[in-house]
């Protein structure tokens, strides 16, 4: 609720605002906006400093004691009083920010649509009595929680070392969320499948409060949040069952730009400058001032620098390559500076309560590290080496300012602290810097035949499906917002973080998603901005039109427009969610396949690694989950199994897999030529072909989706002795009769000069041979025995 001291704090500093104040206060409550004699831009500045606030439709005075206080100079003793305690002392303002019922309503409904678009892939995740997660990945985080599950010992500071370099956090968040669910591995599946989904509605949440924030328009945070419900490059990244670290990384990087948006604008606000101004400006003498008065320690100041603290702090303890995500933290602080310098001001006011909050994250990041044995202690530095930076920057900055340095000066200064910092590092910590350089050539810059690591304006229109039209919607505001930073310092934050989470999906597309929730303000303002010029719209506030802050329900006739403008804005995004959202989940003839490897396995005993399934990588831990549990590592097939269906030495790599595994899957499109293992196994399932002999240590036992998805057993293979004319071809035959697949199985050889043959076969049933036969047991196919017959001359 506005007090009387603020809202004379707010004439003292508009005056002209004066006869708006008190033409409120004549008409009976509740009043249109018809019905007083203010202009729409002093209107606007009475509701967005909480002077008027929303009654249903109308309007109404929030506190009228207040009002009528302050036009009668009551307030005078207490403002005074409070600009003196503000000499002394900062003051605490312990105001909250409003929400009302239709924002509200409005709000709860964009995020509804948020959530809509995450239950893209509900019926292929779960299926009977399983939760199959989408991709690869998310079965090595399930695996890491479902293993501190099954220790009841567990705790915070026994995560397990494999993960505890890793994303700990992430996991250990997700084991804490499956332990307070029941603590099963069935709960577990259900927490990792949901988890993506509510950080979707998190960040969505947290994406309206900071656009909201930055642009003063309630319409511009709900098309942000819309366009961020459609968006591929989030959605897919965030749609249920989808649990990589991805969606974990999310919030915790929009709460920090909330952070530095909410101390920005706190910097803004009439009490926050009010005294402020002459802190640190020259005498008359050309010498520095006298520091004037601390400007006051608000709510939202603190809050800001708090949700910075938590976010940065988080983020760090979240992911071992947090230090990226960290980056842009530096360059808004770098930023700051040189735009406050450039317009006159204290860098301080912005950048001081920013880098307190990133030192209070440096804390959290390494009381993670030291009480826990979260990350190494190059990960766990990485927020205290953006606060020593910060502080360098920002004491330049405050010299520049005190002694009015100029801007271009003050940028030199900070290229060649960034140089003589990096060299100080390389100098002082080599270990550090070698590990930092490694990391940037081997993981950021190396070129690899994964995905997400591609550009996303490489060859292909990679960025057209990922983003649809809406990266176009928003690349001039961004452009714009550059412009516009220079002056509101709210808007460098969104213009930092997304030119540089743009360029770092230009180097890797993994960061599409960091992107989108800083993209969707620019691209919220285009739309809002594209409808005001198609007449459905009124202007948007930043472009000048404070009547714009009264949220209003759209009319019949332009409700819509704006829906057909918002579908031709989106549509190319709305067709993308599903198309990139399927090609995640796992198919079903994937499931049947791991189902019956894991049935089948089951019922003959098997353990890990006797039950290990090699197949192509993109679904090795997929598999491996529901056969053994052993999800942890891919590295295996990754390596290795490309490799084994290009080859042409069957016998050799049985004897390296011999051990090692106990099925093997193909799938068509990873095959080779036509005389390739992979070929001879998935075209002909390991039978003779007209110019390759059929295969001895590979036994086609399940085909499924139509021969999609063939699985192998591997076998010694029983060997039949025999005797037949000398020097004659012999040739054994029998029916083989699998479930999904049925096919002779043949197999020649040549006696010897005196009548005898021996010869492997893969496959138990009777045999054919030169007019007899002979029955081959499955325990002499599993264990490599010999069987014998008599044979015919």
């Amino acid at each position: 609720m506005v007090t009387a001291p603020e809202i004379r704090d707010l004439l003292e500093d508009r005056p002209d605002l004066e006869p708006a104040v008190e033409a409120v206060l004549e008409p009976d409550e509740p009043w249109s906006f018809a019905e007083v004699d203010v202009d729409s831009g002093a209107f606007g500045e009475l509701v967005s400093h909480g002077v008027v606030e929303h009654a249903g439709e109308e309007y109404r005075v929030a506190d009228r004691a207040a009002v009528r206080a302050a036009l009668d100079g009551a307030a005078d003793a207490d403002a005074t009083a409070g600009s003196a305690s503000r000499d002394v002392a900062p003051s605490v303002d312990v105001s909250l920010p409003a929400i009302d019922r239709l924002e509200l309503a409005l709000l709860v409904g964009a995020l509804l649509f948020v959530v809509a678009f995450r239950l893209v892939p509900l019926p292929t995740v779960f299926r009977g009595g399983d939760v199959v997660l989408s991709a690869n990945d998310p079965y090595f985080y399930r695996y890491w929680v479902e293993t501190m599950l099954s220790d009841p010992g567990t705790t915070l500071s026994s995560v397990p070392s494999g993960i505890a370099k890793g994303e700990p956090l992430l996991v250990a968040t997700l084991w804490l969320a499956t332990v307070a669910l029941g603590g099963t591995a069935e709960a577990a599946g259900h927490v990792m499948a949901w988890y993506p989904v509510v950080s979707a509605v998190v960040t969505a949440g947290i994406v309206y409060w900071f656009t909201k924030t930055i642009t003063d328009d309630r319409r511009i945070g709900l098309a942000a949040v819309l366009l961020l419900a459609v968006l591929p490059a989030h959605a897919y990244r965030t749609s249920l069952g989808f649990a990589d670290h991805h969606p974990f990384d999310y919030p915790w990087l929009a709460l920090t730009v909330l952070g530095i948006v909410v101390v920005a604008d706190a910097a803004r606000r009439p009490d926050a400058t009010r005294g402020s101004d002459a802190a640190g400006r020259r005498d008359t003498n050309g010498g520095p001032a006298a520091v004037g008065p601390l400007p006051p320690i608000t709510a939202r100041t603190v809050s800001g620098a708090l949700a910075v603290g938590v976010g940065v702090g988080a983020q760090t303890l979240a992911w071992d390559n947090s230090p990226l995500l960290l980056a842009p933290l530096g360059l808004v602080l770098s930023a700051e500076a040189l735009r406050a310098v450039r317009a006159g001001e204290s860098p301080l006011r912005i950048g001081g309560p920013v880098l307190l909050g990133a030192a209070v994250g440096a804390g959290i990041a390494w009381a993670g590290h030291a009480g826990f044995g979260w990350h190494t202690t190059l990960v766990a530095s990485a927020p205290t080496l953006v606060v020593i930076g910060g502080v360098g920057v920002l004491a330049a900055g405050e010299l520049a300012h005190r002694f009015d340095v100029p801007t271009a000066a003050l940028a030199g200064v900070e290229a060649v602290g960034l140089v003589a910092g990096t060299a100080a590092l390389a100098a002082v910590r080599p270990d550090y810097w070698s590990r930092l350089t490694t990391g940037v050539t081997d993981r950021l810059l190396a070129r690899r035949d994964i995905a997400e690591v591609q550009s996303l304006f490489g060859e292909s229109v990679g960025w057209l499906l990922l983003f649809g039209f809406i990266l176009l919607l928003a690349l001039p505001y961004m452009a714009w917002g550059v412009r516009r930073a220079l002056d509101d310092g709210r808007w460098l934050v969104p213009t930092v973080y997304a030119w540089y989470f743009l360029v770092m999906s230009a180097i890797q597309v993994r960061f599409v998603g960091e992107l989108a929730p800083v993209i969707v303000v620019f691209a919220g303002l285009g739309f809002v901005h594209l409808a005001e010029r198609v007449d459905v719209a009124r202007r948007p506030v930043p472009f000048g039109d404070r009547t714009s802050l009264d949220l209003r329900v759209p009319s019949r006739e332009t409700l819509g427009p704006l829906v057909v403008l918002f579908l031709l804005v989106t549509s190319l995004s709305i067709v993308q969610v599903p198309v990139k959202t399927s090609q995640l989940t796992v198919a079903e003839g994937e499931y049947e396949t791991a189902s019956w490897i894991a049935e089948d396995g089951a019922e003959r005993g098997l353990e890990y690694p006797e039950s290990y399934v090699f197949s192509f990588w993109p679904q090795n831990r997929m598999y491996n989950y529901f056969v053994s549990g052993e999800s942890e590592s891919y590295a295996y097939a990754r390596n290795n199994y490309e490799e084994f269906v290009r080859s042409r030495e069957p016998r050799a790599w049985y004897n390296s897999l011999d051990g090692r595994a106990g099925y093997v899957v193909t799938t068509p499109g990873v095959v080779g030529n036509e005389s390739s293992l992979g070929a001879r196994l998935h075209d002909h399932d390991g039978n003779r072909t007209a110019s390759t002999p059929a295969l001895v240590h590979y036994r086609l036992v399940h085909s499924e989706a139509d021969g999609e998805y063939k699985v192998f057993e591997l076998v010694p293979g029983a060997v039949v002795e025999g005797s037949a004319e000398s020097n004659a071809t012999v040739t054994l035959r029998t029916d083989v009769a699998v479930e999904g697949a049925s096919f002779t199985y043949v197999r020649q050889t040549t006696t010897g000069a005196n009548g005898t043959y021996s010869v492997r076969v893969s496959h138990p049933g009777e045999y054919r041979v030169a007019g007899g036969t002979v029955e081959v047991p499955e325990s002499a196919v599993r264990n490599g025995t010999v069987v014998s017959t008599a044979g015919t001359a």
